[in-house]
């Protein structure tokens, strides 16, 4: 049986945050996929890396989705205002403009609540 390669914290992030997948991770590292998962469950300082990192990541990525909401939902609007659209498109932009719209609004209350749960538990 070939002795596994060890496979420091930091490069074992780093290739879990930019591949996303413990297989693929695993095959690159050249240690096995229960190896990182039995880290990922019994070393918790690497556990939390990983989840800042994570959280970290989707941060950056709503960050930038963000940035083209605004321009998303005008396109929509102007497909669903657009007398010379079909009526199919037009309505599919309006349906899209309601579902998106009702989400993101939702989102926001849930975590406007959440917020305020967390605050009231560090009073307490």
């Amino acid at each position: 049986m070939a002795k596994e390669k060890i496979v420091t914290d930091e490069r074992l992030l780093a290739l879990l945050i930019e591949h996303g997948s413990v297989t693929r991770v695993a095959k690159i590292a050249g240690v096995s996929r229960n190896a990182i998962y039995m880290r990922l469950r019994q070393n918790e300082d690497f556990r939390t890396k990983y989840e800042e990192a994570k959280n970290a990541v989707l941060q950056d990525a709503c960050g930038a989705i963000s940035t083209k909401l605004e321009t998303a939902a005008a396109v929509l609007y102007d497909v669903a205002t657009n007398d010379r659209a079909a009526v199919s498109v037009r309505v599919s932009a309006a349906d899209s403009l309601l579902r998106h719209g009702l989400r993101y609004i939702e989102q926001g209350e849930i975590l406007k609540r959440l917020d305020a749960l967390e605050a009231g538990q560090r009073d307490i």
